[in-house]
């Protein structure tokens, strides 16, 4: 065999091995065991877990759901939601948690069934709204969403029910004890700019406070705002020492013009366990006041008083 016979059985071999790989790595028609699953978005991860602002204005979050694949869907899909009450307890026992079904009077959902066009991954977004007003704002709350049925594909058993979960309702709140004017029935013996004067009980510093003696029953401390405010709450701070000194027995009230009260709060035989500690008194009140008095009636049996700081507090 002479070199140009060699050179062409060379090159036809190698042209017929290059066609024989070719031919035995030509891929096959690619199948997707998942396609055509419905399932919620919301499902997975953490974005179910919500914290809301106490309001009497709607909070809303949306579901929905969504198509699995390497396609899209060539038929609308309609899928069918409903509110699987029953799942509350499970969710605790699995998770250990202490969660309560978001009571029905508290959200609205306009309807529990949407579509996922032909041609689209998702399905119209279905909007819950939620009024926290009148929730509790020590319960942790639960509304389970899950899909109940769908015209075609499966349904995803792990990511087929979402848990939306409140775990903080946070209330709104601004400190306006800056604004108003103190003024005490009974100051210091060293006056309202001496160390433990009457000027300590608003400073906004838990550690200096306020201090008399000859306690009598019925002293006052008063703030008076430029005008009205509505105050939902306050916080009394005690002193640092002797917890006989601490206020024990007393009213919260406010007046418009500083002759007619209403009384607002009472609190009998409240006890401040730690020195320095903060309290927060909470109170139902629908009414702006200019003038704001808390009326001292006990202490702990000290011919002292002592209170440490008080702050008034408006809810927005």
């Amino acid at each position: 065999m002479n070199i140009n016979s060699k050179i062409f059985t060379a090159v036809a071999l190698l042209v017929s091995g290059a066609a024989a790989i070719t031919s035995c790595n030509k891929p096959d028609v690619i199948n997707y065991s998942q396609e055509g699953k419905i399932y919620m978005p919301q499902a997975a991860g953490d974005i179910s877990n919500m914290d809301m602002i106490l309001a009497d204005t709607p909070q809303v979050f949306v579901f929905g759901a969504a198509y699995g694949g390497l396609n899209y869907p060539s038929q609308d899909i309609a899928v069918k939601f409903n509110i699987n009450s029953a799942a509350v307890n499970d969710y605790n026992a699995a998770h250990g948690t202490s969660y309560v079904l978001l009571p029905q009077g508290s959200y609205t959902i306009p309807k529990l069934d949407a579509t996922i066009k032909s041609g689209a991954t998702s399905s119209d977004a279905i909007p819950v709204s939620i009024i926290t007003k009148n929730l509790d704002r020590s319960q942790k709350y639960i509304l389970p969403v899950q899909i109940t049925s769908v015209s075609s594909g499966f349904i995803d058993s792990a990511l087929k029910t979402t848990y939306f979960t409140i775990d903080t309702i946070q209330r709104l709140e601004k400190d306006i004890t800056a604004k108003a004017t103190l003024t005490v029935s009974q100051d210091n013996p060293g006056g309202a700019d001496a160390g433990e004067g009457s000027k300590k009980l608003v400073d906004n510093n838990n550690n200096s406070k306020f201090l008399i003696a000859g306690f009598q029953p019925g002293f006052w401390v008063q703030l008076e705002f430029p005008t009205p405010e509505k105050i939902g709450a306050y916080t009394i701070t005690s002193g640092n020492d002797a917890p006989d000194r601490d206020a024990v027995d007393w009213q919260l009230v406010g007046s418009n013009d500083g002759t007619n009260w209403t009384v607002l709060d009472n609190k009998a035989g409240q006890v401040f366990p730690n020195r320095n500690q903060v309290i927060r008194f909470e109170f139902d009140n629908n009414t702006a006041y200019k003038y704001y008095r808390m009326i001292i009636n006990a202490n702990g049996g000290s011919n002292l008083l002592q209170i440490s700081e008080w702050r008034l507090i408006t809810y927005p």
